[in-house]
């Protein structure tokens, strides 16, 4: 109990009342000088209250007393180049501080429970303590209560023995902002929160722009890979070789396997949305889509109007002379047709790879709650935001869709994404992003953003966070907007941030923790052998698992494709009619679900496209949004080479 520790709170003055201010319970207190003890800006104090402790913390403090009158101040001027005229007893006698206190709430001495807020003020003359570090514990933990079953990520900064923990819970659908400039742990952080992350806070996507947290650096710096098992996803050539397992070196998509509703918004500049040429690309089916793809990927600028042509009219191919005769004919190249031309080119070299399973290697990942690092710092700013959208926009719809059915088919993925205001910024938003900032909570998306300029986010953004972590930062700016948005980041907490520019120092906040906690983060760097990535990687091959179950269930996705095939054959049903298709569907997906052996309808389960009906919980039938991709995998494998 807190009453045992009492006699060891060292007694250093009396409560004087509260003072006005806005939205913050403040209050003065006045402490006689004493030798050995000096009031610290940020320190707890308690206040008696009868059963229970106030709990403050100090935010400035000014001296009082005869030296600060007109002829105290005369008297030391004339002492004070005499090494011992201010005697001890002088000081004890004459100096007295005010010390200005926030509340941030009450502590029982019996039950030690915490609540935030006051609704007694102590009287006038309430005693003072200073507590004991068996104390400043009990406030910490008491306060960070709902965090004790996370990892320690770091101590008490006035008081090292005193360790902090964070839930990665609290990540899982979350909100976090990571605030700092450029060299004062926001990447040290990352890297302290992937290396101790578990399986049961579901997948960790770490966007990776500057290539440094996967393996050691140039600079002796180790990286998540040289602690934990985890999959990289690079396009630098020599990573491979140096950590052996692991690693995956397509940075591409398959940009076929998308619907043109999908990817063209992402592709295409924003500003283009208004243009003839992006309906017309909006408007494509499936298959005229894989068309459109192949032929920009195989023949780039010198694709040819006809050849769009064609495609957008769904013609069959032409032959070589009647392509001549066109020709001859003076067949003019429609302006559309060029501009569909010069905004695909760049987008489908950039990104496109027919033999990339990026995708399947993600959602595989995500099933099997894995941290992945995706390394982008070979890409240009353009194509890497577009990486970037393209994934998040792709597990957002995914799981907005699985949403009617529950959560069971939700993949619980943590985002962390670095130059965040370049995404959710109040000048430059990205759709998707800001839906991730916005409603991923409902979908079990968490994000991280981590950025040096907070003050370019978007205020109703950084409002809803749930998690802060605030490094050293410079600008007032900054400071200004972190703290209309969370009134947490108070006046004397957000000076320290601006005064004491210290590595690792973070000023943590997280809900519903009743006040922020200064804390000096765990240092990856002494934890963490250089080096070693390889070695640690090799006692886990997380991507051969991935690839396997890809595999097998390519396999089994081929066997219902055939199967597929087989019943629309049986009913005399062309792939290609679409009508006829659309008029049978209902019959089709159920006809085909009672087809299926037990180890194909458990892989429909996995992927949530068994349709549930109202009698229970079991799949009556595939949904019609599976059996659409399905019917266009048909056509795909049956069209002649």
């Amino acid at each position: 109990m807190i009453s045992d520790i009492h006699d060891e709170n060292e007694l250093i003055g009396v409560f004087l009342g509260m003072s006005s201010s806005a939205y913050e319970y403040m209050a003065n207190i006045i402490t006689p000088y004493q030798h050995g003890y000096v009031p610290l800006i940020g320190e707890f104090l308690v206040i008696e209250n009868g059963a229970e402790y106030i709990v403050a913390r100090i935010t400035e403090v000014a001296p009082r007393g005869e030296f600060t009158t007109f002829m105290g101040e005369k008297w030391l001027a004339d002492v004070a180049l005499y090494e011992d005229a201010i005697g001890q007893d002088i000081k004890s006698q004459k100096i007295t501080y005010l010390v200005r206190i926030k509340l941030l709430g009450r502590i029982n001495r019996e039950s030690n429970k915490f609540v935030p807020g006051v609704r007694s003020v102590p009287h006038i003359t309430s005693k003072v303590r200073r507590p004991s570090r068996a104390l400043v514990k009990e406030i910490c933990n008491k306060a960070l209560e709902e965090q004790q079953a996370g990892v320690q990520i770091g101590t008490y900064t006035l008081d090292p023995a005193i360790d902090i923990r964070f839930d990665f819970e609290h990540l899982v659908s979350r909100r976090t902002f990571i605030f700092s400039r450029a060299g004062y742990g926001k990447s040290n952080l990352m890297k302290v929160i992937a290396s101790s992350w578990t399986k049961d806070h579901g997948a960790l996507f770490i966007f990776d722009p500057e290539g440094e947290y996967a393996i050691t650096d140039k600079k002796g710096r180790p990286g998540i890979m040289d602690r934990i098992p985890a999959i990289l996803i690079t396009n630098r050539k020599n990573i491979a070789a140096k950590v052996g397992r692991n690693v995956y070196n397509r940075v591409k998509f398959d940009l076929k396997a998308f619907k043109p509703k999908f990817i063209v918004p992402i592709i295409v500049p924003e500003s283009k949305h208004e243009y003839v040429f992006f309906r017309k690309l909006m408007s494509l089916e499936d298959g005229q889509w894989r068309e459109l793809v192949d032929l920009i990927h195989d023949k780039g600028w010198n694709a040819e109007g006809a050849e769009i042509t064609r495609i957008l009219k769904k013609q069959p191919r032409s032959t070589a002379e009647e392509e001549d005769m066109a020709m001859q004919r003076g067949v003019k190249e429609d302006v559309t047709l060029m501009a569909i031309i010069n905004n695909l080119v760049a987008p489908i070299r950039s990104l496109h790879d027919p033999e990339s399973r990026i995708i399947n290697v993600l959602e595989e990942a995500a099933r099997k709650e894995l941290p992945v690092i995706l390394d982008i710092s070979l890409l240009d700013s353009v194509t890497a935001l577009q990486f970037c959208s393209i994934i998040i926009a792709h597990f957002f719809n995914k799981n907005q869709r699985d949403f009617v059915g529950g959560d069971e088919n939700l993949l619980k993925i943590v985002f962390a994404i670095e130059e965040a205001q370049s995404v959710i910024g109040s000048n430059q938003n990205v759709q998707k992003f800001v839906e991730l900032a916005k409603e991923g909570r409902k979908y079990q998306l968490g994000s991280i953003f981590i950025t040096q300029q907070p003050a370019s986010i978007s205020p109703e953004i950084i409002s809803q966070g749930d998690n802060f972590f605030v490094f050293h930062m410079l600008s007032k700016g900054d400071l200004r907007s972190l703290q209309s948005a969370n009134a947490h980041y108070s006046d004397d907490i957000l000076t320290q941030v601006l005064n004491e520019p210290v590595r690792g120092k973070a000023y943590f906040w997280s809900s519903p923790q009743p006040f922020v906690i200064p804390v000096q983060i765990a240092d990856f760097e002494q934890a963490t052998k250089p080096g070693t990535a390889s070695t640690i990687q090799s006692t886990c091959d997380l991507l051969k698992d991935v690839e396997a179950t890809i595999s097998a269930e390519d396999s089994l996705e081929a066997g219902i494709i055939g199967k597929l095939g087989a019943m629309m054959r049986e009913k005399g049903i062309d792939a290609g009619n679409a009508a006829m298709i659309e008029q049978k569907k209902k019959e089709l997906t159920i006809g085909l679900y009672r087809a299926l052996t037990e180890a194909e309808r458990a892989f429909i389960k996995k992927i949530g496209a068994g349709q549930v009906g109202p009698r229970g919980p079991d799949p009556f039938a595939i949904t019609f949004l599976y059996f659409t991709r399905l019917v266009e995998k048909l056509k795909t494998t049956s069209r002649p080479q």
